[in-house]
């Protein structure tokens, strides 16, 4: 069911909500070395110019484990994917329940955030949520695709 739910998401939403160009994670025809051929020709264009080239660089720790539903649910929305995906997406990660045992006694905790390392949807789901931070622009008015 996962790989039907990203093969909607990749066609239709995506096809009328598409991810940020800059975005280079999960995606076909685009990967690392894209990416850093898209900086280098950044960094090549402000030296010829001569302005100043900034890079910033995240590595965000485990990042699919930290994701809020909230947040991947109004990252899909935003996208425009069914309302009956986002409520089922939901419902699959809304009903996984930890469960630690000890020396024969257990304790179950109902998960309030997070998707799978390893999950079918994880990465596009992160790209969503990411999109967010690729398309606002900072407070002097520059987004990232300004550059």
């Amino acid at each position: 069911m996962g790989r039907l739910v990203d093969r909607n998401l990749r066609d239709e939403a995506l096809a009328n909500v598409p991810l940020h160009p800059n975005q280079h994670a999960y995606q076909a025809g685009k990967s690392v070395e894209t990416a850093l051929h898209q900086l280098v020709v950044w960094v090549e264009k402000a030296l010829h110019q001569q302005e100043t080239a900034l890079g910033i660089f995240l590595d965000i720790e485990e990042a699919f484990k930290n994701i809020c539903y909230d947040t991947m649910c109004d990252a899909l929305v935003r996208h425009g994917s069914y309302y009956t995906i986002v409520r089922w997406i939901r419902a699959t990660l809304e009903g996984c329940v930890a469960v630690a045992t000890l020396n024969g006694f257990s304790m179950r905790l109902a998960k309030s955030r997070g998707y799978p390392q390893g999950g079918v949807l994880s990465p596009l789901l992160w790209c969503l949520v990411l999109d967010d931070l690729l398309a606002k622009p900072n407070g002097n008015g520059y987004s990232f695709e300004d550059m």
